[in-house]
């Protein structure tokens, strides 16, 4: 199965000028980048509610993120697409993909709530994050909503966070832990394995003459793990492998800084240029180092590559 497909079931409503909800909705409002466990609990109870009293659920999200509008360095763990496909996983039916624009920046979040939430959607329900806040200032918080819900009759809930080994499921937390190479911590906030995707574009044909060849990629997503060797599975063409992931500046042969990602898919030999692929990364199995010759870099990959078959195994 090709782990972020968008299907056709659910609704993208990219203006909610023309936008009228039909029925009652069981509503949300954030950012979701990388939909991560804490996330998911927060989709999971607007779908419970609407299902249970024939609502509709909705979710409100922003493009561009509004940190990145404010000029924020925030690197997205996933593409817009990426992020709408996981929500679709989840079971949502329609996804408000607003623009975030100096209109929006500066709403006034009562008027957030009435002209958009209450009129447009007819939010009965509105779930939120822990710690989310919206409107001019950041002053649409938990406790506005619960004054806004008592004046105009819906229900306002909050979902606690979610904990896991002590550490809150957040984007933040979860950058950090890619940034560590630290990928199995990543995938305990995720709820699943890191994925990273993009198009497999030419290399100088190096690593085949080594005996190994790799597919390049130009990834799609803003965030890329530390350098270093990752056991990896591989999605193609809705097919899945196994294989061993390179992040890093080639330092044997000297590539002068230039990020690479490239990936062995073991056991393929098929042209991929100018596809595009996703790439689960599973296990950190060492940090990028330079070697004396390409020999003992040879050497390496090898016993790399055999590490990675074992931990692979039976997954």
């Amino acid at each position: 199965m090709h782990v972020c497909h968008i299907l056709s079931s659910m609704e993208i409503v990219r203006d909610l000028r023309h936008f009228q909800a039909e029925k009652n909705m069981a509503v949300s409002i954030g950012n979701f980048d990388g939909v991560h466990l804490g996330h998911a609990e927060i989709v999971k109870r607007i779908v419970s509610i609407a299902s249970d009293r024939g609502f509709a659920s909705g979710l409100v999200t922003f493009d561009p993120h509004p940190m990145r509008f404010f000029g924020a360095d925030i690197r997205l763990l996933q593409t817009t697409e990426m992020k709408v496909a996981q929500l679709e996983k989840l079971g949502v039916d329609k996804v408000f993909l607003l623009d975030f624009n100096m209109e929006m920046a500066r709403i006034n979040p009562s008027v957030f709530v009435r002209e958009y939430l209450l009129k447009k959607m007819k939010a009965s329900f509105v779930v939120v994050g822990y710690d989310y806040k919206f409107g001019r200032n950041r002053r649409g918080t938990y406790e506005f909503l619960q004054t806004m819900a008592e004046k105009h009759g819906f229900t306002a809930l909050r979902v606690p966070k979610i904990i896991v080994d002590g550490v809150t499921a957040s984007s933040t937390n979860i950058r950090k832990a890619l940034d560590d190479g630290l990928p199995e911590d990543a995938a305990k906030l995720l709820g699943r394995n890191y994925c990273i995707r993009g198009e497999v574009v030419r290399g100088d044909g190096l690593a085949s003459r080594m005996g190994f060849p790799t597919a390049n990629i130009k990834v799609n997503n803003e965030l890329i793990p530390a350098n270093g060797i990752y056991s990896s599975i591989v999605h193609v063409d809705g097919e899945t492998f196994k294989g061993a992931l390179y992040i890093g500046d080639r330092p044997t042969v000297a590539d002068a800084g230039n990020k690479r990602v490239e990936v062995n898919i073991f056991d393929f030999a098929k042209n991929l240029y100018g596809k595009e692929i996703d790439v689960e990364i599973v296990d950190f199995i060492r940090g990028d180092k330079k070697f004396d010759n390409m020999e003992e870099l040879v050497a390496q990959i090898q016993e790399d590559c055999k590490k990675i078959k074992v931990l692979l195994e039976g997954k």
